[in-house]
């Protein structure tokens, strides 16, 4: 993403937040040794905590945000809270803090990133045409899975969600098919980092079973087992380097999957996933 579009983006958002005056001479004090006088201090702060987020790959405390970016404690409190509002970044239940989904729009305006999310969408719009189902877009956030892209069934009735709800990185066939790339030792750690009480939590073996079938067919089929009864059939995004990128998925009620349409179903999927990975 260009820094231009960060710096009108955080500049924007960052310009309607008041201010009080002894903020104002504590971010005076902060931003006293910018020798680059063209910059917008609060800009330049604000993406040094989002690059920091993004080195440190994992949730992050206050305290630590504000030892990265060399302000304030009020400062750096002042900055999260405009970032938090605008879904740049999150508060996580343990007070730590994490990259939220509210950076994908803005990605989506970048030039190459714009390309590659239209791409996509355009894919799951007719993947979802072809197979009349539902399907999703999902990428991992540390312990978390969450779906980026979707495309919604034809169909009265299907199966319904919206972009940005958060689940458990192990739960179901997206999580099986996001960790596919991940070692037995890291998957069993995030098994007991995650505190849901979900069967992949409970059964750890379970999670690795299903991985393993992703790492040996290269997708997975879920009938049915969680939380919402719903069918769910997975395969992981790879980008060039080979690494999960993201996975996409299709999901089903009652008898959208049987026998007979499930080999075509993951046809369909496979055909999809290869259009995504050629803009990767």
């Amino acid at each position: 993403m260009s820094t231009e579009i960060f710096l009108f983006f955080f500049a924007f958002a960052l310009a309607f937040v008041p201010v009080g005056d002894i903020v104002v001479s504590e971010m005076k004090k902060d931003f006293s040794n910018m020798k680059n006088e063209n910059t917008v201090p609060a800009v330049d702060k604000a993406l040094a905590i989002i690059e920091f987020l993004c080195a440190q790959g994992r949730p992050v405390t206050q305290i630590e945000i504000n030892r990265s970016a060399g302000v304030t404690a009020t400062t750096g409190y002042r900055i999260v809270q405009s970032l938090m509002k605008h879904n740049w970044i999150r508060r996580n239940p343990n007070n730590t803090y994490s990259l939220s989904i509210g950076m994908v729009g803005v990605l989506m305006h970048s030039q190459r990133n714009g390309f590659l999310f239209s791409a996509a969408q355009s894919v799951l719009d007719r993947l979802s045409a072809e197979t009349k189902l539902t399907c999703k877009l999902s990428i991992r956030q540390w312990n978390e899975q969450v779906a980026v892209l979707r495309a919604e069934s034809p169909e009265p009735f299907a199966v319904g969600g919206k972009n940005g709800v958060r689940f458990p990185v192990i739960e179901g066939s997206v999580g099986a098919a996001l960790l596919a790339g991940e070692s037995d030792d890291e998957i069993r750690a995030l098994a007991d980092r995650t505190a849901d009480d979900i069967a992949e939590k409970r059964d750890v073996n379970l999670l690795l079973r299903r991985i393993s079938e992703v790492r040996a067919k290269g997708w997975i089929f879920n009938r049915g087992n969680s939380r919402w009864r719903v069918d769910a059939l997975s395969m992981p995004v790879h980008d060039s380097g080979g690494m999960v990128a993201a996975a996409l998925t299709l999901l089903g009620i009652q008898d959208d999957f049987t026998d007979s349409n499930l080999p075509k179903r993951v046809a369909a999927l496979k055909r999809a996933v290869a259009e995504i990975e050629k803009e990767l």
